[in-house]
């Protein structure tokens, strides 16, 4: 019965936009009631021991109060990010990046917005930097059919350069914060073929006939002040952002306690230096709450499933029926291209047994993000695009969804090869 309630709530997740049902709904009622026929039928549940073993457990609430416990590591971590760019946006520190967007011919622009957004999701994630770029894109190029092209580019390259951050992509930070990966083998293992992917894929699109030609690009209409306290924040708050991997590395706290500094330290120098007491209120107005609880609805309906031990189950059936982990992650990047890959990449951290920087977790990594990216309805990022923009799926199909696979499988390829030669 659990298993149905997870599969039925799953569909109508990923028919949100056709059943016009927001998949925050959906996602915490399949968490509650999974978790209810657990407790009220008495439903044996397990839990890991260290040598992966499960381990019959008596009371379900205790378990579900550990699982709750990390989720919400995922949950707070989010939040503490998301006030920080909420302050930065207060202060137009993201109106301010349209300085960089000095040029006149259209080719070079698209190599400029695929090179800000591949930086700038590294730090502030994916979905985050999508939204920016379409909202500066808006204010910046007249032509609606020219930006659309653009948008195709900006979600490949966000998706690409979230990947290989461990806070640059929802997916890579759950893999981070469940310690299946560090900081500096992340970034030592994907950030190349995360750059191959921006880079093949920019290469290719460029030599579309839509980006010859000039560009004519709206002035910035911030004062002077305005820019330079807008770039202030945002080199502060980039700053603070960055900090977060470091505190883990180097003193151990939890990456949400570390990013809670930093919010603090963000709010402490915005209420100083600009004398603003409602700095706390305007940044929590701006709260993404229903993507909180859909992480959350999703990362609890998962651990209903793990807890019963039908994960461990199917992981031993996948290792038995595959010939090699490096077909499943490639398939799996296919699934991430049509499904959302929160619950795929939760699923699989609850399956796999690997130790910490197996080669499957960064494989993992770089898959669910760059995969997203075939088709549009695969990523936040794109369906965030299509939502802002009104792009047509189809017309994403047959446009850009080719020239994200080929960046997709160009990434690939390289970390097959990385991986023959390091054995």
């Amino acid at each position: 019965m659990v298993i149905f309630i997870f599969i039925f709530g799953y569909l109508l997740i990923t028919l949100e936009n056709y059943i016009s049902v927001n998949k925050v709904i959906p996602s915490i009622l399949m968490a509650t009631i999974c978790w209810s026929l657990i407790i009220f039928f008495n439903i044996p549940v397990y839990e890991y021991e260290f040598n992966q073993n499960l381990i019959l457990k008596q009371d379900p609430k205790h378990l579900l109060l550990f699982h709750l416990g990390k989720a919400s590591e995922i949950v707070f971590f989010l939040i503490g990010a998301m006030s920080i760019i909420a302050v930065i946006e207060k202060y137009s520190g993201f109106e301010a990046l349209k300085e960089l967007f000095r040029t006149n011919t259209k080719r070079k622009f698209l190599w400029i917005i695929s090179i800000v957004s591949f930086l700038l999701s590294a730090i502030i994630d994916n979905l985050t930097a999508t939204m920016v770029m379409i909202s500066l894109l808006k204010k910046t190029i007249y032509n609606y059919k020219n930006r659309l092209y653009y948008l195709g580019s900006i979600i490949i390259s966000a998706n690409a350069g979230g990947v290989w951050s461990p806070i640059g992509d929802i997916t890579t930070t759950m893999l981070w914060i469940s310690n299946k990966v560090t900081t500096t083998h992340l970034i030592k293992r994907i950030l190349f073929p995360s750059i191959l992917c921006m880079v093949i894929s920019t290469i290719i699109a460029s030599y579309m006939p839509i980006f010859n030609g000039y560009i004519q690009i709206k002035k910035n209409n911030l004062s002077k002040d305005s820019i330079n306290r807008g770039f202030f924040m945002l080199k502060i708050g980039f700053l603070l952002m960055l900090l977060v991997p470091i505190f883990k590395t180097v003193i151990g706290i939890p990456p949400y306690m570390g990013m809670m500094f930093s919010l603090g330290i963000m709010l402490f120098i915005a209420s100083k230096k600009y004398k603003s007491k409602s700095i706390l209120d305007d940044t929590l107005k701006k709260m993404d709450v229903s993507s909180l609880l859909f992480f959350l609805g999703i990362l609890l309906s998962v651990s209903s499933l793990e807890s019963m031990g039908k994960l461990y189950s199917l992981s031993h059936w996948i290792n038995e029926t595959v010939y090699t982990w490096k077909i499943t992650t490639f398939l799996l990047g296919f699934i991430s291209s049509i499904i959302d890959n929160v619950p795929l990449v939760a699923a699989t951290i609850a399956m796999f047994s690997y130790p910490v920087n197996h080669e499957l977790w960064h494989f993992i990594a770089y898959v669910s993000g760059t995969g997203g990216s075939i088709f549009i309805i695969g990523s936040a990022a794109g369906v965030a695009a299509m939502s802002m923009e009104k792009i047509d799926f189809f017309w994403y199909l047959k446009k850009i969804s080719w020239i994200a696979l080929i960046g997709y499988i160009s990434g690939f390829i390289y970390l097959l090869i990385y991986s023959f030669f390091s054995l």
